[in-house]
């Protein structure tokens, strides 16, 4: 985990009582644990972090969740209000940012749910009721920093969702053509040397490629996923149909 987290004790706000977590979503963010965010909604524990692993693709690590437990972060447990047992038998502790907190609402579909939501929103995930005590140069780096960090998010978004470059797909094609060499036995043996033996394995190393990834061409391969695509092909396996014809075809010529 980047940010660091603190625990500022206890808050309360309109009844509902929970603590005051700081850190891990950038400097000063608020966060809530899903523990208390159940308790809050009269859900079981259980349930919400049900809920929040069948949708798991639609929170982003780091802006909208943090697993503590996953990451290690242990001596919080205690400070969270969770045993050393309880800690230990729980799969997963997440604490929720605004953003990650709006998120599982939609998924509960709750009504109730958001008007809770909206009170603390205002009242504890919204700092901007605290600026104006700041001096003007301090409310200025808050938003400085707000922006940043909104700034810092839209480019990671754009990274993770880039397709590849050209520099990039001629890399992956290289790897291709390594690989096929390799499966045919290398450039000198004659299952290489026949064209239709050869397309054949270089058909199937880039439908499968293209399989894996749902795409028609390597440029909408997404960049962030390159190593993968790497990986996929370095791990590639010839059909057994296949395996056999060039193997025929190899031993055939060399008894000859």
């Amino acid at each position: 985990m980047n940010e660091l987290i603190k625990i500022n004790g206890l808050k309360e706000i309109e009844g509902m009582k929970f603590h005051d977590i700081e850190g891990g979503f950038g400097q000063g963010k608020k966060a809530m644990l899903v523990k208390e965010i159940a308790n809050i909604h009269n859900q079981p524990f259980g349930e919400i972090n049900r809920r929040i692993n069948d949708n798991i693709t639609r929170f982003k690590t780091n802006i909208d969740i943090v697993d503590i437990k996953a990451n290690g972060f242990e001596p919080l447990g205690s400070e969270l209000g969770f045993s050393k047992q309880s800690f230990n038998q729980t799969k997963n502790i997440y604490i929720l940012s605004e953003r990650g907190y709006s998120k599982l609402l939609k998924i509960l579909e709750d009504d109730v749910a958001w008007e809770q939501y909206e009170k603390l929103v205002d009242g504890y995930f919204n700092l901007r009721s605290e600026l104006p005590q700041l001096s003007k140069e301090l409310q200025a780096i808050f938003a400085l920093d707000g922006k940043q960090q909104k700034l810092e998010s839209e480019v990671k978004d754009l990274k993770d969702n880039m397709p590849l470059f050209q520099v990039d797909c001629k890399e992956l094609q290289a790897i291709v053509r390594k690989k096929g060499i390799e499966v045919l036995g290398g450039k000198d043996k004659p299952s290489y040397k026949d064209n239709s033996i050869r397309g054949k394995v270089y058909s199937d190393i880039q439908h499968q490629l293209k399989r894996e990834f749902g795409v028609t061409r390597y440029e909408a391969i997404k960049r962030s996923q390159l190593g993968i695509a790497t990986e996929i092909v370095d791990n590639y396996k010839v059909p057994t149909v296949l395996a056999e014809e060039i193997e025929q075809l190899n031993n055939q010529i060399q008894f000859n």
